[in-house]
């Protein structure tokens, strides 16, 4: 298994990625290609991948199945029913990790620029 890989920006606040990569191996490769795929189809550049593998461990623990008791957040990315109504909605099927990917990205983008951005904003409110 290889570990996250190593990314650009000035973001330096890495702690989770590396930590889940180790104890959920399984559960990070799946998570990690489909962010890979995603990254590569949609144009993105690679520099993006440590960062929002990042925020997934945070939020997930590059579970795809994650579902959080407390809200409707479910997914690589924890998306809310309406963040999944907005990106993608029926049209997606939100068991597949790549599909999960492939909105994930368009909200970070959307709302933050970058997933540094995103994860500097986790930092503070601990969420995105």
């Amino acid at each position: 298994m290889s570990s996250p890989s190593s990314g650009g920006g000035a973001y330096t606040n890495y702690y989770k990625a590396d930590k889940d990569a180790k104890a959920n191996p399984k559960n990070y490769a799946a998570a990690s290609g489909a962010i890979k795929a995603a990254i590569a189809d949609g144009g993105y550049d690679s520099s993006w991948t440590r960062a929002v593998e990042e925020l997934v461990a945070r939020e997930s623990s590059f579970n795809s199945s994650a579902a959080n008791h407390k809200s409707s957040a479910k997914g690589l990315f924890q998306f809310l029913d309406s963040t999944r109504k907005n990106y993608g909605g029926s049209k997606i099927d939100w068991s597949d990790p790549y599909q999960q990917a492939v909105a994930g990205l368009k909200y970070i983008k959307d709302r933050y620029g970058t997933p540094e951005k995103a994860l500097a904003f986790w930092d503070k409110n601990g969420y995105y």
